[in-house]
């Protein structure tokens, strides 16, 4: 009976990780199709995000019957908790990304400004390093990896805000409509990015058993993370060969010797250069909006001629 429960629960988890590679996949498509204006793979992408919604549900479904039927306590039942949450949060992952596939239809044919097809491009590729390492934490079953996932999401947020810059300084003969769809769908990659984090959050729930934010377990070094860990039960590793492999269907993930694709890094790096870019920018803004402001606040009304000397 406990054999066959864990092989229950190891099915659930290779599940998972197929959902979140898949997602992954389908949002390279997504972007790839806004930004080329390919409409026949936007529509293969809706079509692929609602089998993956199917998905999505029958997963759900079988967490739940195995806690109806199994009554599971401990490391068990903070799987199955994992399975349920996480699986929300890949269900709003596939309808993001769906909207990324809608945009397309919304902005083909027309005048978008190349500005923002390039950052949204460039952003995509800082999400996909998010979506990569979130899943590789659950792979792994790694605590430091999950810890990581704010860090990774921040220049995603960084990137995202220089869309509304961007566009308020666009002509008065650029398509300001299919502009603002564009930037809809930035806001979409970024809650995916969002969403993958809050994975990394139950990740870190699953191998600890109590509730720590990211941030606290980012400070803490190797021997401190490991005093956290909790018992786990054999499910979390069973078929870890297969769950691998699934996995590795995502570009994002290193390689066996450490190292990323070629072409995937160099997206990666010129993605990561153009954040840091937005981001000086942004402070050197903010810096001389200030300085501005305390300039004012110093100017002294020179006296009057007639009454200096009085």
């Amino acid at each position: 009976m406990r054999e066959q429960f864990d092989r229950q629960l190891a099915t659930l988890r290779q599940e998972l990780v197929s959902i979140y590679a898949s997602i992954d996949l389908e949002l390279h498509d997504a972007v790839d199709s806004l930004v080329e204006g390919d409409k026949a793979k936007a529509r293969r992408v809706k079509k692929a995000t609602r089998e993956i919604d199917r998905r999505c549900a029958e997963l759900e479904d079988g967490a739940y019957n195995l806690i109806v039927l199994q009554n599971p306590v401990a490391s068990d039942l903070r799987l199955l908790q994992f399975f349920i949450y996480a699986n929300f949060n890949l269900a709003r992952m596939s309808n993001h990304v769906r909207n990324i596939a809608k945009t397309t239809k919304r902005c083909a044919d027309r005048n978008v400004p190349g500005r923002l097809l390039d950052l949204l491009d460039a952003q995509a590729h800082l999400v996909y390093r998010v979506l990569g390492a979130s899943v590789q934490c659950i792979v792994d079953n790694d605590l430091a990896e999950a810890a990581e996932l704010p860090e990774l999401d921040r220049p995603v947020d960084e990137l995202y805000k220089s869309f509304y810059r961007t566009f308020s300084r666009l002509d008065a003969d650029d398509d300001i409509d299919a502009a603002s769809r564009v930037i809809m769908a930035a806001r979409m990659l970024e809650r995916i990015s969002d969403n993958a984090v809050e994975v990394g959050e139950r990740v870190a729930f699953l191998l600890t058993g109590s509730r720590e934010a990211l941030s606290v377990l980012a400070d803490m070094d190797e021997e401190e993370l490991e005093d956290l860990y909790a018992s786990q039960a054999p499910s979390f590793t069973i078929d870890a060969d297969a769950v691998a492999r699934v996995a590795n269907r995502i570009p994002e993930l290193e390689l066996g010797d450490g190292e990323l694709d070629e072409q995937v890094g160099e997206h990666l790096r010129q993605a990561l250069a153009l954040a840091a870019k937005v981001r000086a920018q942004y402070k050197a803004e903010k810096a001389a909006k200030k300085g501005s402001a305390k300039s004012g606040d110093d100017v002294v009304e020179e006296p009057d001629a007639e009454t200096e000397g009085e």
